[in-house]
């Protein structure tokens, strides 16, 4: 089942009063963060979910239309698309060397270690801001790219490659700052749309790591919320997505999988 976000708002802070018994929730408590300790902490090398974002190059699709509309549409929303990715990389960048050049610098005024240490906190927060105020300006453009998009109503065109494959680079950004923003709700709503968009995206791994990842933050929140019924709505989510990684990541046959797949089948 996939949920609107709003239900999720709503189901969290209103519904079922019910709480977990016990022995529910002393095994949820004692297996935390579990997915992460069984699932690589990034993705695999060469993904477009990586470091390395995926640009488009301007694709000709006026044989697929019959307006001009549509074209420039799909032009501009790529244009905002790849802005977002360059400016954010420019700008990371430049925010990681500044942070390296920050701890070779000497202040002689500090004189205890307590100082140097206060210092050094402040200086973290203050890139850590830096870095948060990039993404949240990024994700601003992402969303305009998107709704550039999603003013094209031409059926050939939205079937067409060039605007799946602008939708779900669109998507994937997106998303990526989501989980950086720890919003799990954004990366569980946007991951299960990024899947339905092609059989391409579907055959991804990464999606299904970062949609078993969220479904078992959610699942963590379902308790402190005391709501059972989401409890194990989000538990059964997150077991099929970890499936369906290990699958693709590691095959069938491979050890990996028969690991993982022996932990779900005892309920973890």
């Amino acid at each position: 089942m996939k949920f609107p976000i709003l239900f999720f708002w709503i189901s969290l802070i209103f519904l079922s009063s019910l709480s977990l018994s016990s022995k529910d929730t002393k095994q949820v408590s004692s297996t935390e963060n579990r997915v992460e300790s069984i699932l690589p902490t990034t993705p695999e090398s060469g993904s477009p979910w990586g470091d390395s974002s995926e640009r488009l190059e301007t694709m000709p699709i006026l044989n697929l239309i019959d307006e001009k509309n549509s074209q420039k549409r799909w032009q501009d929303s790529n244009k905002e698309y790849s802005a977002a990715i360059d400016h954010f990389e420019l700008a990371r960048k430049t925010i990681e060397k500044r942070k390296e050049e920050s701890k070779k610098e000497i202040y002689y005024e500090d004189r205890y270690e307590w100082q140097k240490q206060i210092r050094k906190e402040n200086k973290e927060k203050e890139f850590q801001k830096q870095l948060f105020d990039l993404r949240s300006q990024t994700v601003g453009r992402l969303v305009k790219a998107m709704n550039l998009l999603e003013k094209i109503e031409n059926p050939k065109v939205k079937e067409s490659t060039p605007y799946l494959d602008l939708k779900s680079g669109i998507f994937r950004e997106y998303i990526k700052h989501q989980e950086a923003f720890k919003n799990y709700l954004q990366v569980i709503d946007f991951a299960e749309k990024y899947i339905d968009l092609s059989s391409k995206n579907e055959a991804e791994a990464e999606p299904h790591r970062l949609l078993a990842l969220s479904y078992e933050k959610m699942e963590q929140t379902a308790i402190r919320s005391k709501n059972q019924e989401l409890y194990y709505e989000f538990k059964e989510l997150k077991k099929k997505h970890l499936l369906r990684f290990a699958e693709i990541h590691y095959g069938r046959d491979s050890k990996e999988y028969a690991s993982i797949e022996e932990k779900v089948g005892k309920d973890f």
